[in-house]
């Protein structure tokens, strides 16, 4: 694993993924974070529609996720007293205006991916990080939305049956993983693979070592 020993304040946090996310908790650990995960209790059940712009419901989702654990981190002495909460969340936009997330059934993901079909798409994912401060709230708030456009080549019926038989569409935005069998279907991108995978890495990196760059100048 890479160790990131050119952090040495980071290194000392108690960090939080607010996330169940194998894919995240992946990069994460790629990245060289040390981290433990507490899974958020906040449900992917907002409305869309009350936004106006898709990066703000998707911000708004992420940042709901991060400050749920962070303040039941605080609260609960059985979970870990988190000094940095990172919380994510990944939507695929279509046409600007449709929002897809998690596939509710097999019917659902069988419709998600017909919609895609032949067409761009937008992944959006916000990154909220949340690091514990005297201030009234009891935190700091860092935070940002990658967006990534995705081709999709015309999916053969047949090959759209298989997939979702297989049961990778489930748990992901947009009913498909790029990471996985899905990859066949991509004509190609324009962006951040990673944040199409659902956590932008290196964008991630740079926040991280921003904060890490400002909390050794207050040292």
């Amino acid at each position: 694993m890479l160790q990131l020993s050119w952090l040495p304040w980071l290194s000392k946090q108690k960090i939080i993924l607010a996330s169940a996310s194998p894919r995240r908790r992946e990069i994460l650990t790629d990245m060289g974070l040390e981290f433990q995960i507490v899974t958020t209790l906040e449900d992917d059940s907002n409305d869309p529609t009350a936004f106006d712009l898709k990066e703000d419901y998707v911000h708004y989702t992420a940042r709901l996720k991060a400050v749920e654990v962070f303040e039941r981190c605080r609260d609960d002495s059985s979970l870990p007293d988190a000094d940095i909460v990172i919380g994510a969340d990944t939507v695929v936009v279509l046409d600007k205006t449709n929002v897809l997330e998690k596939p509710r059934d097999a019917d659902d993901a069988k419709r998600m991916l017909r919609e895609l079909s032949g067409k761009q798409h937008t992944a959006m994912t916000s990154v909220v990080i949340l690091q514990k401060s005297s201030s009234e709230k009891g935190y700091k708030e860092y935070s940002f939305v990658s967006k990534t456009d995705v081709d999709f080549y015309d999916i053969d019926n047949g090959i759209l049956e298989a997939y979702v038989a297989s049961g990778e569409p489930f748990g992901k935005a947009g009913a498909y993983g790029i990471q996985g069998p899905a990859s066949m279907f991509v004509k190609g991108i324009h962006g951040d693979y990673w944040n199409v995978v659902g956590l932008p890495k290196s964008q991630l990196y740079q926040k991280l070592l921003t904060l890490e760059k400002s909390m050794l100048k207050e040292d």
